[in-house]
């Protein structure tokens, strides 16, 4: 009886496997609301518990980081995070939780938004986030829905459902189905992400595009998401398209471009504008296979704590550089390197 009754004072504060997931929307004006209502529309006819917030990047600095901070121990599986113009809700809301953020962009009134899209969706190396189109808040919504729900059968039916798609029987394991790499030779960028997915202990299965049935099998073997690199210069638009329309299990895109001639950021329009698909910024290979782990991460307490283990290196390695760069001025009596010098 002891540890029963200890075991039931605990349990408020567990990491809530024993409660449904549940999604924060968070937005950086009321005036924004508006536009991405559908969302709201598509989260009440999941019956998904979610909580609206209200908070900016730029005027409540402080309260926006702190409420990112605590996502996870409060049971959040998914943040949609959408704003319009700079547009840095997502991304700052993305460098202080482990949880999968999904930027939604707002139309804005000279830019038609893609402003916003292009600062959430092009992000540093170590803090990705999946970007929808631009007030595209329904896709965000089943996005968020299939990333927190993944592995519920029931939910997956109704998502299913609501997308006129078919559903098969799923159960995630740490797999990722890798779509569009074979025949092509995508170099160390991509190399490196396959590395971090080996590190974290999940399995990347490559798929053959042209493979008939290649679907099928991906969610038969458990892959709890599609890492789908689309060749721009090669009619990858139209295949990521189709597999977007095609598949419950979350689908991350990464933008290719072999090479960097004339790129317009107008094919974003185009990736987007399927439900469901989340992008990467162009050749954003290892920002991509983070993301996969940050979805698994929800369901894998260990991938969830080497994705911590990560965040903390990666903040040490910039802090170690600081530190560097201040020893060298004392040293030196200049921030200017040689190398500076030399140009």
């Amino acid at each position: 009886m002891i540890i029963l009754r200890c075991f039931l004072m605990l349990l408020p504060f567990c990491n809530p496997l024993f409660s449904a997931p549940k999604i924060e929307v968070r937005v950086g004006s009321d005036s924004d609301l508006p536009k991405i209502q559908e969302a709201f529309f598509i989260l009440d006819q999941l019956d998904i518990d979610y909580e609206l917030r209200i908070l900016s990047a730029h005027r409540t600095p402080h309260e926006m980081m702190a409420k990112a901070q605590t996502l996870a121990q409060e049971g959040f599986s998914v943040c949609i995070g959408s704003a319009g113009g700079s547009a840095h809700l997502p991304g700052m809301t993305a460098s202080e939780t482990p949880i999968p953020v999904i930027a939604l962009p707002v139309k804005t009134s000279y830019l038609d938004g893609l402003d916003s899209l292009l600062s959430m969706i092009q992000m540093p190396p170590g803090i990705p986030n999946g970007a929808v189109g631009i007030n595209q808040s329904r896709s965000a919504a089943l996005a968020a829905a299939q990333i927190a729900y993944i592995g519920d059968r029931d939910m997956m039916q109704k998502i299913c459902k609501i997308r006129n798609i078919p559903y098969n029987e799923h159960t995630p394991e740490p797999r990722v189905a890798i779509v569009g790499s074979k025949q092509k030779d995508l170099g160390v960028e991509f190399e490196k992400a396959m590395e971090l997915f080996q590190a974290f202990n999940v399995e990347p299965i490559e798929y053959d595009i042209n493979e008939e049935g290649f679907l099928s099998q991906a969610i038969a073997s458990g892959c709890s998401a599609f890492y789908f690199i689309c060749d721009i210069q090669n009619e990858g638009i139209a295949m990521c398209q189709h597999l977007a329309k095609s598949t419950f299990i979350p689908f991350v895109v990464i933008p290719y471009f072999e090479s960097r001639a004339s790129v317009s950021p107008e094919f974003f329009h185009q990736i987007l504008s399927n439900e469901a698909a989340l992008s990467m910024g162009i050749n954003q290979f290892s920002n991509g296979a983070l993301y996969c782990l940050q979805i698994i991460g929800n369901h894998n307490a260990l991938v969830r704590n080497k994705f911590n283990e990560y965040r903390h290196d990666l903040s040490d390695s910039v802090k170690q550089k600081n530190k560097k760069l201040q020893e060298e001025k004392g040293q030196n009596g200049t921030y200017l390197k040689s190398w500076v010098l030399s140009k």
